[in-house]
């Protein structure tokens, strides 16, 4: 891997005697790592070595084939890097939380605050402008089965104007240079200089200040990147703190591995160095705003369920499906919500149950016949062959979890999985 100079000369001057072990650990291929579901996931990769900041990560020795996996399909884990698990050392412990990830795709953070939150914890808003990337986000989020969340397509600016002090997390992992992930896409360096570190740095604090103004009162700014440059990590929050008397950092007890690194006199950062820690470079930095929260809260109509659900979840319809969401999120819903542009878990289309129903925790399959296949099977569902139909729906279950249904013997399928038939099954 040839690095550019600069970016050679800015890391020995930081790392010192263990620039070497740094350099040497970028050439090493990139390692794999999953987080299990709460309850879908147990009992899975027990052979695994575990992640230290997170109970529920596993890094793996091999790469399995995770699109032939049909607990991937039903959303009994999720891949995500190891460093970026530590995310969930900067939740508060308090419950329930109204949360906003501000870019939210493809969803590893937002399916670890689900994971905390599950059924009776809070909302989370699950926001990316980009609509190519809601596409996997919206996936992501329907196979982790935890209906606690809307995804929103706004910009940062337009949520601090239109909900300001709201939230009681909000994330921002901001775009960044991507020096962290340089050893799974090395074809990025060719893109790295200085000036674009300059140009991130920008962009950057222009996210954060919107962020900042979302907190509410006793709530959380999360701020990470995969980068190591300080101009995108530490040099913009002690940017955006400085002379704040009402905020103080968040203080994780992290382990030896990870290095911390203090700013501007009582900011703390935590670097993820690949040479020391699991996984790629990471950068996370939190801080608390004081106060107590004190939201106004909206409302939507709430509907008899079509078919039997858990009891703590609810039914509410948008412009296309029926969509759940749970008891706890449903009472803390922004006010005006019903003005904003969303999708949600949606649970029926039409007079079908949406694919995503079939993935939801807790399960639904009493409620219709029940269709378990083998792997091989499961392959050619994948495909989208047709199979002999003994009821006009059935709940299709594939490694003991549900990953869909069959209409009167003709698969369901995501909707993006649809666009890769052929490409993604062998």
């Amino acid at each position: 891997m040839k690095l550019p100079p600069e970016f050679v000369e800015r890391m020995q001057k930081r790392l010192g005697l263990e620039a070497e072990a740094f350099f040497e650990a970028l050439e090493q291929p990139p390692s794999t790592s999953v987080r299990l579901h709460p309850q879908k996931g147990q009992g899975l990769f027990e052979e695994a070595q575990p992640v230290p900041w997170h109970p529920l990560g596993r890094v793996l020795r091999n790469r399995p084939s995770f699109e032939t996996d049909p607990l991937w399909h039903a959303g009994a884990y999720y891949v995500q890097e190891a460093a970026g698990m530590s995310l969930r050392a900067f939740l508060p412990e308090r419950r329930p939380l109204r949360i906003i990830d501000l870019s939210a795709a493809p969803g590893g953070k937002a399916t670890l605050i689900l994971g905390e939150i599950q059924n009776n914890g809070g909302l989370l808003i699950a926001n990316d402008p980009h609509p190519s990337r809601r596409l996997a986000l919206q996936e992501n989020l329907e196979r982790w089965g935890i209906p606690a969340y809307f995804i929103t397509g706004r910009h940062p600016q337009y949520w601090a104007r239109r909900y300001p002090e709201a939230f009681d997390v909000v994330v921002l992992d901001a775009p960044c240079s991507g020096e962290g992930l340089w050893r799974k896409e090395p074809r990025t360096i060719l893109q790295w200089s200085p000036s674009l570190t300059r140009r991130m740095q920008r962009l950057q604090r222009n996210l954060l200040f919107a962020a900042k103004a979302l907190v509410a009162p006793g709530g959380r700014l999360i701020y990470s990147t995969c980068t190591f440059a300080p101009e995108e990590n530490e040099e913009n929050l002690a940017y955006l703190f400085s002379g704040e008397t009402t905020w103080r950092p968040v203080v994780w007890e992290a382990p030896p591995a990870v290095v911390c690194v203090s700013y501007r006199g009582q900011g703390i950062g935590y670097y993820f160095y690949p040479h020391r820690t699991l996984g790629e470079g990471f950068f996370i930095s939190a801080w608390e705003k004081a106060g107590r929260p004190s939201y106004r809260i909206g409302r939507m109509k709430i509907l008899p369920s079509p078919f039997p659900l858990p009891p703590e979840i609810q039914v509410f319809r948008g412009e296309k499906a029926l969509y759940a969401l749970t008891e706890a999120a449903f009472k803390l819903l922004p006010p005006r919500w019903e003005e904003e542009r969303w999708t949600a878990f949606p649970l029926q289309e039409g007079s079908r149950p949406a694919h995503a129903a079939a993935l939801l925790t807790g399960g639904n399959g009493l409620a219709f016949p029940h269709r378990a296949l083998s792997q091989q099977e499961f392959i050619a569902y994948l495909r989208g062959e047709s199979f002999e139909g003994k009821a006009p729906i059935e709940w299709v279950t594939a490694g003991g979890e549900g990953v869909g249904w069959l209409y009167k013997g003709k698969p369901s399928l995501p909707f993006t999985w649809q666009r890769f038939l052929g490409r993604h099954v062998s």
